[in-house]
């Protein structure tokens, strides 16, 4: 009996049958990442994931912002392709951007650094995917749209487009020779375009133009951010890694264009790691953490106080307003919890947890299911995982609510990680973040008010 009340006791962690969030039930629902990046040493053990947990969320749409692997060629853009195939098992759409790792190097310059490099291969592997992407019939999906590839369409896969889906338009756009202006000369269909854009950035304003005609949001999707926001980075990056690394008018010109045609939001990558910035009251999202390897380097830490970390982000838009939240990407029960296992009647326990991230360091990379600390600097740049805390006995022990908790939890739930012992009893504090689960039992002991003895 000892043994089975100590096996009982041990913490437990699994696969969540629900996930936090929760799958959502109305508006519709998208999925965004990038820095997929699967020829580093850690793409293989996160981007696999990536995949299969953000598409059981069943999204209407996922979006990518690249960098897809390290260069241009055919094995990586391949690869990146099959690797992507459960979606299209799921009946998921997805829409990718391009990376300045998914233009091919001129040799022997190395991938990612030539700003010239060519999209031919890019233009000829995806040209199979569906309209506006590729060539191919566009997807037979309600309320997606286009559904009509025109005839005045080029051969090949874009590398500018937009794709509606319900309430929002997403437009696609083409950064990855470090610059917007630089690579208008390369785009993919070629300026002027069908309806008469001669840059990119009228193709923005041409395109959020249609979004306010059919009351929808607009929202961009393109590979380099305009701001750097890492709290305190040094390296390998020292500069802002942006356009031009910070040197490019485009990091200004683009907040503009953006401010004018009344973005409602702008998903990027470039940067490996999950940050969030401003500008013109205009949300901007660095999902960087698809699998790359997150930079880490002296001074530096992985961590939620960091913004170093692996995950995808899920995006919901109803009624005209969007929600987001930021999924961590966690081994198979990597989650542990950490706390009191013995409380006494009126005592508060508070509980912590850690995830454990698949990256071939292993256990040393945990990542604290914690608001960031508000010491940090640039506080505001770094997003909190998606996790929350639960109870299925709350008459024993009954969490500690907080004026931050997620307007979604119920009367079981909490994301302060605090329970209030009220009762005697055995009782199990819960964890969630994204599809992970771990559970940890606790011990109150009386003596009990009279309301627990009835």
């Amino acid at each position: 009996m000892a043994l089975a009340a100590l096996a009982a006791m041990a913490p437990t962690a699994q696969a969540a049958k629900k996930p936090w969030p929760p799958i959502p039930k109305h508006g519709a629902t998208f999925v965004h990442f990038g820095e997929e990046h699967l020829s580093d040493e850690d793409g293989m053990r996160i981007f696999p994931k990536v995949i299969q947990q953000s598409g059981r969320y069943r999204p209407d749409l996922v979006t990518a912002s690249a960098d897809k692997a390290d260069n241009g060629t055919v094995e990586n853009l391949e690869g990146w392709k099959d690797l992507m195939k459960p979606f299209d098992r799921r009946g998921i759409p997805y829409f990718p951007g391009v990376g300045n790792h998914d233009r091919t190097a001129t040799p022997p310059i190395p991938g990612g650094i030539d700003p010239m490099g060519s999209l031919e291969l890019y233009k000829s592997i995806f040209a199979d995917r569906p309209y506006p992407f590729g060539d191919a019939r566009p997807y037979r999906v309600k309320r997606l749209g286009p559904r009509k590839r025109p005839a005045t369409d080029p051969a090949g896969a874009s590398s500018h487009y937009a794709v509606e889906f319900g309430p929002v338009r997403w437009i696609f756009i083409d950064n990855s020779c470090f610059s917007i202006i630089n690579c208008d000369p390369l785009q993919s269909p070629p300026f002027p375009d069908s309806d008469g854009n001669q840059t990119q950035y009228e193709f923005l304003a041409s395109e959020a133009a249609k979004a306010d005609a059919e009351g929808d949001l607009a929202f961009v999707v393109m590979h380099m951010p305009t701001q750097d926001d890492r709290p305190g980075h040094t390296q390998p990056t020292p500069g802002p890694h942006t356009m031009g690394e910070g040197t490019s008018p485009d990091n200004a010109l683009f907040e503009q264009a953006a401010a004018s045609a009344g973005i409602d939001g702008v998903f990027t990558g470039h940067i490996k790691g999950m940050w969030e910035y401003s500008a013109s009251d205009i949300p901007y999202f660095t999902d960087g953490g698809a699998g790359g390897e997150v930079y880490v380097g002296p001074g530096e830490e992985t961590g939620v106080d960091y913004g170093y970390w692996h995950g995808y982000r899920l995006i919901n838009v109803r009624k005209g307003r969007m929600r987001t939240y930021p999924i961590p990407v966690f081994k198979h029960k990597g989650i542990e919890i950490s706390g009191p296992k013995k409380l006494s009647v009126g005592e508060t326990g508070e509980f912590a947890a850690v995830g454990q991230q698949p990256t071939v360091h292993g256990p040393d990379v945990k990542l604290e299911l914690r608001a960031p600390d508000p010491s940090r600097p640039n506080i505001d740049a770094l997003p909190t995982p998606a996790y929350i805390w639960s109870t299925s006995q709350r008459k024993i022990l009954r969490p500690a609510s907080t004026d931050k908790d997620s307007t979604r939890r119920n009367r079981r739930q909490t994301s302060s990680g605090e329970f209030k012992a009220v009762c005697a009893g055995l009782a199990t504090v819960r964890i969630k973040s994204g599809w992970q689960t771990a559970r940890y039992r606790v011990k109150v002991k009386g003596p009990e008010p009279p309301r627990c003895r009835r």
